[in-house]
């Protein structure tokens, strides 16, 4: 049985938030391996599982949410935002895609694949 993973990696996020690089490691060496082995990521419920397993990784490639709100919202959740973003458009699923944009595109990802 083929293994189905991804690893999300985020590169220089912290340069383009403009966040000083002492405040966290350098985020181009961070890497999550997220295995999708036994999930149906052609199916709601499997893209879904798929989508929090790669925001929760992407929420650790980002250096886990500070404390601190400032922080929180200046680099955290822009970053988390980004690596989930290039993470989904890099995985060929129209259904994991409809999925992450929202339950207005899911009916339309099944209908062209014919679910």
């Amino acid at each position: 049985m083929k293994t189905n993973s991804i690893a999300l990696i985020a590169i220089g996020l912290l340069a383009l938030s403009g966040a000083s690089a002492s405040a966290q490691p350098a985020l181009d060496e961070v890497k999550v391996k997220i295995s999708y082995a036994g999930l149906d990521i052609n199916t709601e419920a499997g893209a879904k599982t798929l989508l929090h397993r790669i925001q929760r990784a992407a929420g650790e490639v980002c250096g886990g949410e500070p404390s601190n709100r400032i922080d929180r919202f200046k680099t955290f959740r822009p970053c988390v935002k980004d690596v989930v973003k290039r993470t989904v458009s890099g995985i060929d699923s129209p259904t994991l895609t409809a999925v992450y944009g929202g339950d207005s595109t899911l009916a339309l990802a099944q209908k062209v694949s014919g679910q």
